[in-house]
């Protein structure tokens, strides 16, 4: 019996080590089961890199990290990149898995060595994953530069020898990223490939277009051309986004000929197979060595966008320049530059044949044409997804309104797509938005800290690039440095930090959630922005950040003129005044301290004169010392004077805070949290007019009874009559349903007797 039970336990044993070894393997695929005994030889290939995952636990949470990491193991064996797991449930390498929280983080080895530890968190999909390994691989081949004069260095590395290929990318382990290092990989030999995360790497090194460009781009540096002595290279930029076909194309174009001359009988170009435009350069013979030149130029100038055939039509067939152009007529007119669009029949004769105006007009020309092909493939492709028969024309309208700012953003068809979600909406409507963040600058381990030393005031979103939150905010926050910026000094105090790009950074400034906006002044951290996610809310915080904390006021007039200017301006619908002497020091520190503490959501202003405090206090009939906070919108109460003690802060800030609310507003999805957190129970008018909104609205001012009260227009009263009789139609009051009968009714007499009548 005994050696029956043994057995029936090793059956056991054995089936759920095959059990667990089936679940991992399923969920690794191609990802190869390293045993314990053969780690060191897993890992010890000094040609090759590899990445290991150690295998804990099966949380669900991880299903998706594990099927991307499947996915990358299966795209980078094309690399020579081997990709393994240690099951440290089943066959532990105890070097690592006793270590905590080892599977939460993927390995690169080479040559025994750990060269590269990455979260998962900057794991998470399969561009992801190979971008990171792929940094790894070429880290000695790729440079990541931190400046335009490391820029600068490496064309004087390679002038006169090698081709330069640099480009912007936003972060490391993006889609984009992941393209270019696989190019850098792939020619590696032939090109010098370069990037940096910091666009002012290519902006202050004068890269074409670089101050305007949004997406991660691309440049080649044509060093190779150049003489030894020469200070900088000729450039050109991929005009596309970095999509891994267009870039292969793109590179195969830099190896064609700046021009070629047109074939006889009707030979086929170079350019045929590339998917270019053609340029036309038409010549006779007495014009044909300016031609040449012009062709030569506009071949450098178009390189990558365009093929340049030169022309003579002394010895061109007509059946030659019959299959060019319908207009032979306008063909001979030489010389003269004809553009064939890629895709197209027709030629487009420019006016022009000097080199500079050419240049500029076929570049304009070019790009119109990518624009609109671009918005047409938008159109087809979003056209898959929709059933609404005219999505297609709404949509080009909604291009061809933008077309002439150069925007393409695009919202949704249906608002079924985001009913209810203004987080999805926001992104949903922000997919093809074109962010100018130029005011609001990426920071980095090295730029932060020189930030924090050159502005007084910075105020930073710390994000995640790849988050909905995030990218929902971002484009608030695009909008809020647009409004914030400071002509005389072309900046704004807002910043950011890419938090998947720089986690020391963040991690340096306590952040543990994103977005959040955190301010510094004068170098120091002074608090978390914790309004609203949108441009309005965060223009008027950081415009009450400017302003001094509080505002001493010396006289009548600059006591009205700070009431009303603060009121006028928009950034806040309250302005609090504190009056005190001389002799109120307590009072006035409390103030003060008040006033720092809520810098940013309200302005404080502070008249230190006993004198003039008591002729303002007298218009509110204010003692002295007192504080008395100034509303614009509140019609039933438009001020409210402090009756507590000063000195105690918390007092203080508590109730300017309260008495800043309306007395009996209009109940919005916006201004419910500040109601809400008051624990008290709502009263709520609905449809009211005239006089009974000013009967519920006195009642409310006079604040005798322990309750908000609030309204609540209605959009369509025929639909309430639907719901209920027409006696209740204009007006209900719904009460706390936790309130007893009694308490019900007192409150209920203490209203008009219509009002009354009317909700019992």
């Amino acid at each position: 019996m005994a050696s029956y039970c043994k057995a029936f336990v090793l059956i056991c044993l054995v089936a759920l080590l095959a059990t667990c070894t089936l679940v991992a393997s399923k969920e690794f695929g191609v990802v190869n089961t390293v045993p314990s005994a053969e780690f060191e030889d897993f890992i010890g290939s000094p040609s090759t890199l590899t990445a290991v995952y150690f295998y804990k636990r099966r949380l669900q949470r991880l299903k998706h990290f594990l099927e991307s990491f499947d996915a990358a193991a299966s795209f980078m064996k094309l690399y020579q990149v081997q990709f393994g797991r240690v099951n440290c449930d089943i066959d532990p390498v105890a070097a690592y898995c006793d270590k905590p929280d080892v599977d939460m983080s993927v390995f690169a080895f080479r040559n025994d060595r750990v060269e590269a530890k990455f979260a998962l968190d900057t794991m998470y999909d399969r561009d992801a994953i190979a971008s990171n390994i792929f940094q790894v691989l070429l880290s000695s081949e790729v440079p990541v530069l931190q400046s335009w004069i490391d820029l600068s260095h490496q064309q004087q590395r390679y002038m006169g020898d090698k081709d330069i290929i640099f480009s912007w990318q936003k972060a490391i382990g993006t889609y984009q990223h992941r393209v270019f290092m696989e190019f850098a990989f792939a020619y590696g030999s032939t090109y010098k490939f370069v990037f940096a995360t910091n666009k002012k790497v290519a902006e202050e090194a004068d890269l074409r277009d670089a101050k305007s460009v949004k997406e991660p781009a691309i440049w080649v540096l044509h060093c190779s051309e150049e003489e030894k002595t020469a200070k900088t290279c000729r450039q050109t930029r991929f005009q596309h986004s970095i999509v891994l076909a267009d870039v292969l194309a793109f590179v195969r174009t830099l190896k064609t000929p700046y021009y070629v001359d047109m074939p006889i009988n009707q030979e086929p170009t170079p350019y045929e197979t590339m998917n270019l435009h053609l340029v036309y350069v038409a010549t006779d013979n007495s014009n044909e060595h300016e031609a040449r030149e012009v062709a030569d130029k506009l071949g450098r100038a178009l390189r990558g966008q365009a093929g340049v055939i030169l022309l003579n039509v002394d010895t061109a067939s007509e059946i030659t320049l019959e299959s060019l152009a319908t207009d032979t007529e306008r063909l001979r007119e030489v010389p003269v530059v004809a553009v064939q669009l890629y895709g197209q029949d027709t030629m487009h004769f420019m006016h022009h044949f000097s080199e500079g105006p050419l240049v500029e007009d076929l570049e304009v020309l070019l790009s119109e044409h990518r624009r609109s092909t671009e918005r047409k493939k938008i159109i087809q492709d979003e056209d898959e997804g929709f059933d609404e028969p005219d999505f297609s024309a709404k949509l080009e309208k909604f291009f061809a309104d933008f077309s002439a700012k150069g925007e393409t953003f695009w919202g949704p068809s249906s608002d079924e797509e985001v009913q209810d979600d203004v987080v999805a909406e926001a992104v949903y409507r922000g997919r093809y938005a074109q962010l100018d963040l130029t005011y609001a600058p990426a920071l980095t381990d090295k730029t932060f800290p020189a930030m924090l030393k050159e502005k007084s005031l910075l105020v930073v979103v710390f994000y995640l690039s790849w988050e909905p939150r995030s990218a929902a905010f971002l484009s608030s926050y695009s909008e809020a440095s647009l409004d914030l910026k400071d002509e005389p000094s072309n900046s704004s105090p807002l910043a950011r930090v890419a938090c998947d790009d720089w986690p020391d950074v963040c991690q340096l400034n306590n952040v543990s959630s994103y977005p959040v906006t955190k301010v510094y002044r004068d170098g120091q951290y002074l608090k978390d922005y914790r309004g609203m996610l949108d441009t309005t809310a965060l223009v008027n915080f950081v415009k009450l950040l400017q302003l001094p904390a509080p505002v001493e006021l010396k006289t009548v007039e600059e006591v009205t003129n700070f009431r009303e200017h603060v009121l006028s301006a928009g950034a806040t619908d309250t302005a609090v005044l504190g009056l005190m002497g001389q002799e109120d020091q307590a009072e006035i520190e409390t103030f003060t301290s008040a006033a720092r503490e809520l810098q940013g959501l309200f302005i404080l202003g502070l008249v230190k004169d006993k004198a003039l405090a008591q002729e303002v206090g007298s218009m509110y009939g204010s003692s002295v010392p007192g504080v008395v906070v100034v509303k614009r919108d509140d019609q039933y109460q438009p001020f409210k004077l402090f009756s507590g003690k000063i000195f105690h802060k918390p007092s203080l800030v508590k109730f300017i805070q309260l008495a800043s609310l309306p007395v009996f507003p209009e109940l919005t999805p916006k201004n419910f949290p500040s109601f809400f957190i008051q624990d008290k129970p709502f009263v709520i008018l609905f449809g009211g007019r005239g006089e009974e909104l000013e009967s519920v609205g006195q009642i409310a001012a006079a604040e005798e009874l322990p309750v908000v009260f609030c309204q609540m227009n209605m959009v369509s009263p025929a639909s309430w009559e639907q719901t209920f009789s027409s006696s209740m139609c204009q007006m209900l009051v719904f009460l706390h349903w936790s309130w007893s009968s009694t308490r019900r009714e007192e409150c209920l007499s203490t209203l008009t007797p219509m009002t009354s009548q009317r909700t019992r």
